[in-house]
């Protein structure tokens, strides 16, 4: 039985747990202190496109606060924390009490680009690994996950060139409980990918308050979005890196025709987040490209207004 710890009790980290919980898995939760209050007293309910399904509070373990977790070892901890917390966390990793020896792996379940060289100022690399996950979750109620929309197997790899047998267990255990999943020697290619599905969706569907699929059927808004995935590829590159496809063109062949009716009624996280009045993630989407091209001397002003229009709504909202 695989313990798994995850931190971050918000939408992703709910929807993994219900999948892990299915196969058997040991699983804790660190969430705020609402979320565990509502779990530790109704448990954990799921529905959406995958069964729906009900998990009591003594299946599971809850706690507030990092410290809180007991001293014992984990296989696997997943990081489901927004990125602009992702330094917060890994400071907290380090002064925890539960057992970090060289055998627990750190899997970073997060959006954007940069996590993993952040998260690597706490923890050694070769116990950081990457999730792409590219399925919607979103949490009506405190202790129920809704999964919105599910695109692609959930793929596990390391930026680091680390060793990937360790992740077959949780690949496996992703599987029995419900959910593609697959242990991938590319993550990079695919952590790029999903920046190229982010960037220009998440934040243009927030501004203009739309679902993605609304985006592709706009001529004026697949020009915003045209002029934002060239850039991506130009900064992808210049910082060394590729993807599954070699460039713009290819690309958005598949995501006017494949990647966006798939997701077609899907809303962004952002869109979530502005409504909700939280911070969003936009600096470690759009805002990555932004200053990555800054440093190259790339111009990349779609990126750039996209984050600038994106940040005045969120200074509105106070946060």
């Amino acid at each position: 039985m695989l313990k798994v710890l995850i931190i971050g009790a918000g939408a992703v980290g709910l929807g993994l747990a219900s999948f892990l919980l299915k196969s058997g898995c040991r699983i804790s939760l660190v969430g705020r202190e609402p979320t565990v209050n509502a779990l530790a007293a109704n448990g954990l309910d799921r529905v959406g496109i995958f069964d729906d399904i009900h998990f009591p509070p003594e299946s599971f373990a809850v706690f507030s606060t990092l410290k809180a977790v007991p001293l014992e070892q984990f296989d696997f901890a997943l990081v489901c924390v927004k990125s602009f917390d992702t330094e917060i966390v890994g400071q907290q990793i380090k002064n925890s009490n539960f057992k970090k020896s060289s055998s627990i792996k750190f899997v970073l379940c997060q959006n954007g680009w940069g996590n993993a060289e952040t998260f690597s100022k706490f923890v050694p690399q070769e116990n950081i690994f990457s999730a792409r996950i590219i399925t919607g979750f979103t949490c009506p109620e405190r202790n129920k996950v809704d999964v919105t929309v599910h695109a692609e197997p959930l793929h596990l790899g390391s930026l680091y060139g680390e060793d990937l047998e360790g992740l077959m267990p949780l690949a496996q255990a992703f599987r029995e409980g419900g959910i593609p999943s697959v242990v991938t020697q590319d993550i990079s290619k695919d952590l790029w990918a999903k920046m190229l599905y982010n960037c220009p969706l998440n934040a243009l569907g927030a501004l203009l308050e739309v679902s993605y699929g609304l985006l592709g059927e706009n001529e004026n808004t697949r020009k915003i979005m045209e002029i934002i995935v060239n850039e991506v590829f130009s900064v992808m590159h210049a910082m060394g890196y590729g993807t599954h496809w070699n460039n713009s063109k290819s690309y958005l062949e598949d995501f006017y025709g494949k990647l966006l009716p798939s997701t077609y009624d899907h809303e962004s996280s952002m869109l979530q987040d502005l409504r909700a009045g939280k911070m969003t993630e936009i600096e470690a989407i759009n805002g990555v490209i932004v200053l990555e091209g800054e440093k190259r001397n790339i111009l990349v002003p779609g990126n750039s207004m996209i984050r600038n229009l994106l940040q005045f709504l969120q200074g509105r909202s106070g946060k």
